[in-house]
């Protein structure tokens, strides 16, 4: 499997964007407007070409620098060895398989910003022959929104809006990352490529095959680096290996719905997803309205999951074994507990069976349209 080949090629469209937005909020306005005005219109070429090309990777660089030194004017600065000393404490077993979910700006003044927090992740983790995976997720509103009329996904360039330490893990050409139109998982180590392998070939983005099935089946973990427990995708794997157990339907009456998508050698493959229901998400966990069962789930796994915090920076982490969040998940939902609501709301479920009974595992069973879809993923 080709390594993000595509970060040789030119710089993306978002990211070339990126790079204006961080030259016009550098430069004072005026000066910028005086040499639109004077400079020669084979200069403005000439200086857009170069943005377009590698070579902006250092007025990016630059900048991001003095980006830096602004952020950190006044604060300690956090290193990585210190990151590395509180990583310890999370106890992850050599070889163990960890998904991370991570918010920078949470863990205080970090020298040298998401690398240093990437580098002290790969010493804790990868050195010690485990692998490392974060969400490299591309939505742009909801999934079926993404879906529905999102840009189209590159596997080999489309950035991540995971947040930068995700971002940096995806750019790594050591990195593998896998084809999915919105819930890509970009991942590094001795078992990367067994993880993000069979994403593209299932219509469901978290089921046996997915990464997030085979943290499972690898025994793996689970951490949020400055996060709490609500945007913890993990969540959805109990929805697709539970299928129609599940309580009631998550997913949208014309599910699955077709994406084509490039891959690795720049080829066109055709994708079947599942969307997850808008109106059944609206109150769901990590969204702001959800935060009564985040604080319910929150509270059941850090007493019987063995859900621990950690100190990390100026922030904190938390740090779960899978299966333990796994079977926890599993009993709540018998307890009629879900991510989308806790018992005190009472049950609106009958009402949304009823509207999207049709988005369920079973109106997804493999049908000769879907081999189809399955044989165009392969």
């Amino acid at each position: 499997m080709a390594a993000n080949p595509g970060q040789t090629a030119s710089v993306p469209p978002e990211n070339r964007k990126r790079i204006h937005r961080m030259i016009e909020s550098a430069v004072p306005g005026p000066l910028l407007r005086a040499a639109s005005r004077l400079l020669p219109a084979g200069m403005k070429r000439a200086i857009n070409a170069a943005i377009s090309s590698g070579g902006a990777a250092l007025v990016e660089s630059a900048l991001a620098k003095r980006s830096e030194r602004r952020h950190g004017a006044g604060r300690r600065a956090i290193g990585r060895a210190e990151l590395e000393n509180d990583l310890k404490a999370a106890g992850l077993p050599d070889g163990a398989v960890v998904f991370v979910h991570s918010s920078l700006s949470r863990l205080g003044f970090v020298e040298g910003g998401a690398a240093t927090v990437l580098a002290a992740l790969e010493n804790t983790v990868v050195a010690r022959g485990g692998t490392l995976a974060m969400p490299a997720f591309t939505m742009t509103g909801s999934m079926y929104e993404t879906l529905k009329s999102g840009p189209r996904f590159d596997v080999r360039e489309t950035p991540t809006g995971m947040g930068r330490i995700a971002e940096t893990l995806r750019r790594d050409p050591r990195a593998r990352r896998s084809i999915h139109p919105t819930h890509s998982v970009a991942a590094l180590g001795d078992h990367a490529e067994w993880l993000v392998a069979d994403h593209h070939r299932s219509p469901f983005a978290f089921d046996a095959d997915s990464p997030f099935g085979r943290l499972l089946e690898a025994d793996g973990w689970l951490m949020g680096l400055g996060t709490d427990l609500g945007p913890v995708t993990f969540y959805h794997v109990l929805e697709d290996l539970r299928g129609d157990s599940f309580p009631f339907p998550v997913y949208t009456p014309d599910s699955p719905l077709l994406r084509e998508v490039t891959g690795r050698n720049g080829e066109t493959l055709k994708v079947a997803v599942m969307a997850h229901s808008s109106v059944v998400s609206a109150d769901r966990i990590d969204k702001p309205t959800g935060l009564a069962v985040r604080e319910h789930i929150t509270r059941y796994l850090e007493r019987d999951g063995g859900l621990r915090w950690i100190k990390l920076g100026d922030g904190k982490a938390w740090v779960i074994r899978a299966a333990d969040m796994f079977t926890c998940l599993e009993c709540l939902m018998v307890q009629g507990v879900t991510i989308y609501r806790d018992p005190a709301e009472g049950s609106g479920h009958d009402n949304e069976r009823k509207d999207f009974g049709a988005g369920s595992r079973a109106s997804a069973q493999i049908g000769p349209e879907d081999r189809q879809r399955q044989a165009a993923s392969a």
